[in-house]
């Protein structure tokens, strides 16, 4: 992505968003656009939103949804997740809390099964790295990281919204982030966001500014991708994510 089209692709989420429309139900719109849609409203909750974390609490009832809540109170980094070659679409956002001296990582990306239209592949997990995977200033940020804890990876049916999930495989990230310049948020905000078996509700206050990113995720090149450095200013936030059951 160049810097003309992140500024493009900004304009039309703030567009987007302030119409809360998520176009699910738009079974003539292909694969792709779908997709980019449903991923980008999804990431836009994630990335506009901080992550970073003073405790992770992960609960699940028998047979029922996981349910993992976030404190957050810290600086992170974020990121719109994008590989052109396999229209692959989502996000990531990790952080460093300032307080428990701890860091963590949350992500969800989705790519189209080449074999079927209606279907993607839905990646999602969230949980602790070590504080050596992270480094983080107000000008720039690097992840090196492999997940050790689960991953969620899901079948999910664009056009009957049945999904089915199994655990997935180990992801390794490699991404550096670097302030641009282009423009920063001050805000404070209340919202609720779902896409397939993945809800994300968030409350709180926080300031960003927009980064480029680039580098590698399993199978994925990062090239030019849309970023963000947050400081939630010592304020704290809460994020809750639940993951439904398996139908």
């Amino acid at each position: 992505m160049t810097i003309q089209s992140i500024q493009k692709h900004q304009q039309w989420l703030n567009r987007a968003a302030s119409k809360k429309q998520i176009p699910i139900s738009i079974t003539n719109m292909d694969t792709k656009t779908k997709l980019v849609g449903i991923i980008t409203m999804l990431s836009f909750v994630f990335l506009t939103f901080p992550a970073s974390e003073a405790n992770t609490e992960t609960t699940q009832a028998p047979n029922g949804p996981t349910l993992t809540k976030i404190r957050v109170n810290g600086l992170s980094a974020d990121t719109f997740l994008f590989d052109g070659e396999t229209e692959t679409h989502g996000f990531l956002n990790v952080s460093r809390d300032e307080i428990a001296n701890t860091t963590s990582i949350d992500f969800t990306y989705a790519t189209p099964d080449p074999d079927d239209p209606e279907i993607v592949i839905l990646i999602q997990a969230a949980g602790e790295i070590p504080n050596s995977a992270f480094t983080i200033s107000s000008t720039e940020a690097h992840l090196a990281v492999t997940t050790t804890f689960p991953i969620n990876r899901c079948v999910v049916n664009f056009v009957t919204a049945v999904f089915d999930c199994d655990p997935g495989t180990p992801i390794t990230f490699d991404l550096t982030w670097a302030r641009n310049g282009i423009g920063s948020v001050l805000q404070r905000a209340q919202r609720t966001e779902t896409f397939g078996p993945v809800t994300t509700r968030f409350k709180g206050d926080y300031q960003s500014w927009t980064a480029t990113v680039n580098g590698t995720w399993t199978g994925h090149t990062a090239l030019d991708m849309l970023g963000n450095l947050v400081d939630t200013k010592h304020s704290i936030n809460v994020r809750e994510i639940t993951v439904e059951a398996n139908p």
